[in-house]
């Protein structure tokens, strides 16, 4: 596979002043964090007091305002990677998605959560073809929809673990970000998907369970200080109409089934503010809040949340390391032992991957258990340590993407002009070469404070984890001994990963 640009990785000074720190912050925070337990995090500052943004929320016109813009974009992608030039740096579908959009999402998530949700095009065609209206509010009976139920064994998101696993292999290993065509034909199968659940099935079950960018969010979203609830849960246990739930003649049914009295984490609300116009007591709050509280309280963990954790962490890492230069060594080493392709050495050592960061893990919550004592069992163990992880993913992810985005991002001033690559030049900015958004020392500096940061929450998490799973608290203690270790292990080795030279596939 040829190396088309290399980006360089942190110096080796700055990699080992982020080691010594990674370690001193580990000993701080615990020795911090068992002699003053951290007090609860509490506060709240809802932004719906301010009348002008609640009149906005309540409005009809609210999203499809904001969804009709995105969805022109989304067909211009699609018409550009379908029509256009099939040249990554010249079609604004390759340069908008996999440069813009995709880096750009992960930080929309930390500071606005699920916002994404509210501006989706694959949620709003859905939408406008099952309601087939663009904002007026249409009798559930005539909506366009076979209205069946989604079924039981699928009421998990081990589907859109899978979905992600093949949008890894397929960006990977088939080339998708440098292929215009092959991201319009991916953004209509995505599409595909989100339209006929929508009219075979009562809800947005695709939303709820399938979508791989909405349930990536949706954990991402724990960590987010933006959050949707009751503002008083004695007056949604009061409410006989339920009308979050169900819906009324102001609002629609809660199209991935949340209950504002039960709702306690951002994971599965996607912003649709339907409960916003239907709550009949104006109970709704949208607040400010701290960092990581979802993560904080964890209050109903769940194994189908801790695979897709794990899994985000060890294909975040896999394409880190397939960016490498070492990976095209370890890969040709692989095809030349085992005599097959490109490709097939790349799925095995994705499944590798794949594999060992849960084994690790798996084997850290055995000694957790051991170390505690027993009394609690070892699945248990692993649901609960995964959540910890997340603030290491997303800060990960954030650190990576913090290298594309920079000194990349600049490429789509050239592509607006001329979307196709057809010779166009809209707005005078075609065949410009405009600098990148940021030096390399300051990328590096933001890499490293990003794994810092997400190992500082993964720790306090984590701490928060062990007395939530062992009462007593010298069996926490020692069950977050092993779990520490495996959590430095994670950062240090996303470290390791940002002072690798990148090879940018993307070829722009």
């Amino acid at each position: 596979m040829e190396m088309e640009g290399v980006m360089p990785g942190i110096p080796g000074s700055l990699l080992i002043a982020g080691a010594v720190l990674l370690l001193l912050l580990t000993f701080g925070i615990v020795e911090y964090v068992e002699r003053r337990r951290p007090a609860e995090l509490g506060w709240r500052y809802d932004l719906l007091r301010f009348a002008p943004l609640r009149r906005a929320l309540e409005s009809r016109l609210f999203q499809p305002l904001l969804q009709v813009p995105v969805v022109g974009l989304f067909f211009l992608i699609i018409a550009a990677g379908l029509f256009g030039v099939q040249q990554a740096d010249r079609n604004i579908a390759t340069v908008l998605t996999w440069v813009v959009w995709w880096a750009l999402i992960v930080f929309f998530i930390l500071f606005a959560g699920k916002v994404w949700c509210t501006i989706c095009p694959w949620n709003a065609v859905s939408d406008w073809l099952r309601r087939r209206t663009l904002w007026r509010r249409v009798e559930d009976e005539r909506l366009f929809t076979l209205n069946l139920r989604w079924p039981r064994r699928l009421k998990n998101i081990y589907l859109a673990t899978l979905l992600f696993l093949v949008l890894t292999w397929l960006e990977l290993g088939f080339g998708v970000t440098t292929s215009p065509a092959m991201t319009a034909y991916l953004g209509l199968l995505i599409l595909a998907m989100a339209v006929v659940p929508a009219v075979l099935f009562e809800g947005k079950p695709f939303c709820r369970y399938a979508c791989l960018v909405g349930r990536i969010s949706g954990l991402y979203a724990m960590f987010s200080p933006l959050e949707l609830r009751s503002r008083s849960r004695d007056v949604c246990r009061r409410c006989r109409g339920k009308d979050c739930h169900r819906g009324n003649e102001r609002g629609y049914p809660c199209p991935t089934f949340e209950r504002l009295d039960t709702m306690d984490a951002n994971t599965y609300c996607i912003l649709c503010t339907e409960c916003v116009k239907s709550c009949r007591h104006r109970n709704v709050s949208l607040n400010l809040r701290p960092f990581a509280a979802d993560l904080f309280s964890l209050r109903r963990p769940r194994k189908d949340e801790a695979y897709l954790s794990l899994v985000m962490l060890s294909m975040t890492s896999f394409h880190g390391i397939t960016m490498t230069p070492q990976w095209f060594s370890w890969n040709l080493k692989l095809q030349e032992v085992l005599g097959v392709s490109y490709r097939v050495a790349f799925t095995i050592m994705m499944l590798l991957v794949l594999a060992a960061f849960p084994a690790v893990y798996y084997g850290i919550c055995v000694l957790s258990k051991l170390a505690a004592g027993g009394g609690v069992e070892v699945s248990r163990i692993f649901i609960n340590y995964a959540y910890p992880i997340l603030p290491i993913a997303l800060f990960y992810h954030l650190a990576h993407n913090t290298m594309h985005f920079f000194r990349e991002g600049q490429k789509l001033l050239p592509v607006l002009s001329d979307p196709f690559g057809w010779g166009w030049n809209l707005f005078g900015t075609a065949g410009t070469s405009p600098e990148p958004l940021l030096s390399f020392t300051a990328i590096w500096y933001l890499q490293v404070f990003f794994i810092l940061a997400g190992h500082v929450f993964s720790i306090l998490v984590a701490s928060r984890v062990a007395r939530l799973t062992f009462p007593e608290q010298r069996a926490a203690f020692r069950s977050l001994l092993p779990q520490l270790g495996v959590l430095v292990g994670y950062s240090a080795f996303s470290l390791w990963l940002i002072a690798q030279p990148m090879v940018m596939r993307t070829a722009m």
